[in-house]
């Protein structure tokens, strides 16, 4: 009797586990997305196809630099403005302008280069926002993605040397306060 009842007993889980079995699909890694459907989100790409759209917005709602700075800064103001280049800063990671902008007399950085801090650029554009994004990761990346088209697209181009100092900067882009100080992160930037 009891051997019938084991017998039966493994004849049941056997046939159990054999019913619980399917068939298994091995999706190759980086191809998930044609099994699922979702696309892994692409900072860059982005970015490089809103580039022209925020620097069109952010040229067409600039305040005067001055101006706007004595008002106060919001996470992300467009600004522009002429200013006298004190000097070229490398001593950091983060490179920037010093410079002398008239009718403030506070301190006032154009980044250029290195490393760019701040998300003044995607907080000034509102051709998207973050609920268009999966998630705060993505938000960020964003942000960082769009600083790094301001640094290929406009910094870079003027290959910056320790001799612009003394020049004059005419500037356009998105401005925060950082620690009492204004941090304009350039869309257009032209110096003579």
């Amino acid at each position: 009797m009891k051997k019938k009842l084991v017998l039966i007993i493994t004849a049941v889980v056997t046939a159990a586990s054999i019913a619980g079995c399917g068939v298994v699909t091995v999706v190759p890694i980086g191809q998930e997305s044609s099994y699922t459907g979702e696309q892994a989100f692409d900072s860059s790409a982005q970015s490089s196809n809103d580039w022209t759209a925020v620097v069109d917005e952010i040229k067409a709602n600039a305040a005067d630099a001055a101006e706007a700075a004595a008002a106060g800064l919001g996470d992300g103001t467009a600004v522009k403005g002429t200013a006298k280049i004190i000097e070229f800063n490398t001593e950091t990671p983060k490179h920037y302008l010093l410079v002398e902008l008239d009718g403030y007399d506070g301190e006032v950085q154009i980044q250029a280069g290195g490393v760019y801090s701040g998300t003044a650029l995607r907080d000034t554009q509102t051709l998207k926002g973050f609920e268009d994004f999966t998630n705060q990761t993505e938000w960020s990346q964003y942000a960082k993605a769009l600083n790094k088209e301001a640094d290929t697209q406009v910094v870079a181009p003027l290959a910056l040397e320790e001799s612009v100092a003394g020049k004059t900067v005419t500037f356009t882009g998105a401005a925060a306060e950082n620690a009492g100080k204004i941090v304009i992160t350039p869309v257009e930037m032209t110096i003579e």
